[in-house]
């Protein structure tokens, strides 16, 4: 500080004399025009040394701030009562106050070699930068050391960054916890306890030994005895309360985990002598919030009264599981609704799984999928997704009852678990309750959609032998219904043994998907006028190792449900139109390839342009090509369905509606859907001739079909009778049993061939 000092007097000096002079030289030549330019050039200077000062000025308040800073640092660590010291992360500096002196036996002096003294609290020799960050960076560690009189130490240490200077040098404040003194205080205790009677009043005594809060148990008494520390910490107004008082302050969500504890310490208190645990849960503090407190505990036996004791000290830990939350919440947290994960769920699955084996209780675990919801994120886009998966989220965890649990577990499926209450019927309320909220969702850009959910869930722990077994069984339940939306099933072992099976067929189609085993088969279309082939309907088939041809019905629900569908799909669409291009290059006649798409293929974003693209690559016109779509499934949502299908359309794509008359039966569809054909569902045909009214909906059907030029085609005909009805009531195609089965690529190129023309006079 003196030598800056005597620098600030230098430049004031030499800044006189300066002034001086350019004043005396402006007056000698004052006469030569130069006077303004001199005068000019001294407050220059002027201002160039005013700034000078003012930068010198600035620097030393910041270095006098930073040593008030510093001096406050020293002070704090001087006056913490437990253990502590100040160091820097370039070990070049250290500072002990009087405990950690005491403690280790060391005496500060000048020549300290913080390089060496350092590392020894925490157990190493050297302490590399790694180790610092590791130090700052993970809370409550415990590290041993021996003092120089051989006296072993064991020490929790908090370490946190306080300062950095400018020359980066980091400053950190260790704060430590000795072991040892809890350690004496429990043997205090003991002996205390021994001298005492069970009296509640006594205990008092024994807990104002200390300022720690602590926690003391007897076996066989419901009463609890806090220190005063401890009552000041939690608000208590008395030096005694019950289980039951303490647990009316316990957070809801760690009620489970105490009531677990409680339980423990009744039957078990004998497995924690000489062993000390810990417990962590959330309290109700004295200022009205829940805080944090870590219980670490032992079992004593005392001899006197035949008694066991379990006392332990309180600690209040909030700020440190603040910044494990932080962690937890990257770790364990669903981005998009602000749930617990699947991970979490796990763990506290796994948990709670434990206390109802301890407990005798029983909660029930809810599996949750929003149906279609594929769909949304396909027509609607993301975002309108994100939203409804945050309302569903928010809908479900209003159902959540005390000890419950909600988190996301994948895409659209959600898990509950609640507390069984005696009711069979709860989780099917439950889900019903937020199937009624979901409903009223469908608005804005989901306003023509109709939002369900279905739900599967199991009761644990009688339906599985651990949470992640439970868990599955909620999984198969809900796969159980997967072909009803907003289905609710039980689990139920039968259940079990049926998914099963379809898992392992799942897993066969999955290899017969890449090893080849899935063939086309072709059905012919006819025309009822001319009898004449106008198209074939290609149908897959798999052929299974064992020889069995396994028919669509069967695996193709597994394939919609595992999305094996599109891959299936892909294989269809590729080979159908290869093969009608193979048989126009053989100069055979040119007829229309049908193939059937699911709501999974149609409503993908690219699929016009992946059936354009099949087209291209093997140089089929797209008028030869008809897409089938289900009734039910063009009416999911009308205004994308309309959008995707005119797009077809105008590539020159035919569409046809399949199975019309099973779904919505609404001829007013036709106004709106660019079809080009309507396919009569084959249960008007098989119930036509004794039924003139279903005899008058298909002429219906056909004369409406014909008025805005779409063709009809009736399926499942199989005798003259049906074709000849058909026929009269203006229907154009016909297709089943009676023109052809399906056959294969070489049967199906013969029939072509042949193309037999009497068939006009059925």
């Amino acid at each position: 500080m003196k030598i800056k000092n005597h620098l600030l007097v230098s430049i004031v000096v030499v800044f006189s004399l300066l002034t001086g002079y350019m004043i005396a030289f402006a007056f000698r030549h004052r006469e030569q025009g130069d006077l303004v330019f001199i005068i000019f050039n001294i407050y220059a200077l002027i201002a160039v040394v005013v700034s000078f000062l003012a930068v010198l000025r600035r620097k030393r308040l910041e270095t006098f701030k930073r040593d008030i800073s510093r001096k406050r640092l020293f002070y704090l660590a001087k006056n913490i009562s437990s253990p502590a010291m100040l160091w820097n992360d370039r070990l070049t500096e250290l500072i002990m106050n009087d405990a950690l002196t005491e403690l280790s036996e060391m005496k500060m002096r000048s020549d300290f070699d913080a390089k060496l003294v350092v590392p020894i609290f925490f157990g190493k020799k050297t302490l590399t930068d790694a180790d610092i960050s590791a130090l700052v960076s993970s809370k409550d560690q415990e590290f041993s050391f021996t003092a120089p009189s051989g006296m072993p130490h064991d020490i929790i240490w908090n370490t946190t960054a306080v300062e950095t200077d400018d020359d980066g040098t980091t400053w950190l404040l260790s704060i430590g916890l000795d072991l040892n003194r809890i350690r004496k205080m429990q043997s205090e205790l003991e002996t205390y306890s021994k001298r005492l009677n069970v009296s509640e009043g006594r205990h008092n005594l024994t807990m104002e030994l200390t300022d720690v809060g602590l926690l003391l148990i007897e076996q066989g008494n419901d009463k609890l005895f806090p220190s005063e520390k401890l009552q000041a910490m939690l608000g208590l107004k008395s030096d005694v309360l019950t289980v039951q008082e303490l647990r009316k302050r316990i957070y809801p969500l760690d009620v489970v985990a105490f009531d677990s504890h409680v339980q423990t310490m009744r039957n078990h208190m004998r497995d924690f002598i000489g062993r000390t645990e810990t417990l962590e849960l959330r309290i109700c503090a004295a200022d009205g919030q829940y805080r944090w407190y870590s219980y670490r505990f032992k079992a004593t036996d005392t001899a006197e009264s035949g008694r066991l004791v379990v006392g332990g000290s309180v600690i209040d830990v909030t700020k440190e599981k603040e910044k494990d939350a932080q962690i937890e919440q990257i770790a364990y947290e669903d981005a998009v609704t602000g749930l617990p994960n699947r991970n979490k769920l796990m763990i506290m699955g796994n948990e709670l799984y434990q206390c109802t084996l301890e407990l005798s209780n029983a909660y029930w675990v809810i599996v949750i999928d929003i149906d279609r919801f594929h769909l949304i994120n396909d027509t609607c886009g993301y975002a309108a997704g994100n939203e409804l998966l945050k309302s569903f989220a928010d809908a479900m965890i209003r159902q959540q009852n005390l000890g419950g649990f909600g988190a996301r577990i994948s895409g659209d499926n959600f898990a509950l678990i609640m507390r069984d209450t005696g009711d069979d019927d709860a989780p099917a309320k439950v889900v019903g309750r937020i199937q009624r909220v979901l409903a009223t969702k469908a608005v804005g850009a989901l306003s023509n959609r109709s939002l369900t959910c279905s739900a599967g869930f199991a009761k644990m722990p009688s339906d599985g032998g651990s949470f992640e077994e439970i868990l599955e069984h909620a999984e198969f339940a809900l796969s159980s219904g997967s072909k009803v939306h907003g289905s609710i099933n039980r689990y139920t072992h039968e259940m079990h043994d049926t998914i099963i099976q379809e898992s392992n067929l799942e897993t066969q189609l999955s290899e017969a998907v890449m090893n080849n085993e899935l063939v086309l088969y072709y059905q012919p279309k006819v025309s009822l006028e001319t009898g004449e082939i106008i198209g074939m309907e290609a149908l897959i088939r798999w052929k299974h190792p064992s020889g069995k041809l396994i028919s669509p019905g069967v695996f193709i629900p597994i394939a919609e449900r595992s999305q094996l569908i599109i891959q299936i799909t892909r294989f269809v669409m590729d080979e159908a139109v290869r093969q009608a291009k193979l048989w126009q290059t053989m100069g055979l006649p040119e007829i229309v390839m049908s193939i059937n798409f699911s709501s999974t293929d149609f409503y993908q974003n690219n699929i016009c342009n992946q059936i354009q693209k099949t087209l291209r690559r093997h140089g089929l016109d797209p008028r030869f090509l008809e897409i089938e779509l289900t009734e039910s499934m063009a009416l999911m949502d009308i205004d994308t369905t309309a959008s995707r299908m005119q797009e077809l359309r105008e590539a020159g794509i035919q569409l046809a509606m399949d199975d019309f008359g099973t779904g919505y039966s609404s001829l007013s569809y036709l106004h709106e859907l660019p079809f080009t054909m309507v396919k009569l569902d084959r249960s008007f045909v098989v119930n036509m001739h004794d039924d003139p009214v279903v005899q008058e909906i298909v002429h219906s059907v056909a004369r409406i079909a014909a008025a805005k030029q779409i063709k009809t085609i009736a399926e499942g005909v199989e005798t003259p009778e049906q074709a000849k009805i058909l026929r009269e009531a203006g229907c154009d195609y016909v297709q089943g049993f009676l023109y052809g089965h399906p056959m294969s690529a070489q049967e199906a190129e013969q029939f072509i061939r042949n193309n037999p023309r009497d068939r006009k006079t059925f």
